[in-house]
């Protein structure tokens, strides 16, 4: 599927609504951009927050970190920040 689009004076383009939908590429979504030689190639990109939260909650099970222990380091780390 082809389509020409717009670029706009700040560099924006739309993506039309039946290549959104085909990909299921949702309102602030994100897609990966690079380049191969004259192409401009976009990507999906995958990983949501769900994703993230589950590769942090495994890493702290494996490490046996605990809410708590999260929750002590932030306090310190805010402490820290602000106390200069």
């Amino acid at each position: 599927m082809s389509e020409v689009v717009k670029v706009t004076s700040k560099g924006q383009i739309t993506l039309p609504i039946d290549l959104r939908r085909s990909l299921d590429i949702e309102k602030d979504g994100y897609l990966v951009v690079d380049t191969v030689g004259d192409y401009i190639i976009m990507k999906k990109a995958e990983i949501r927050l769900k994703d993230i939260n589950k590769l942090f909650s495994d890493t702290a099970k494996r490490k046996k970190v605990t809410r708590e222990d999260i929750e002590k380091a932030i306090l310190k780390a805010r402490k820290e920040t602000w106390a200069g």
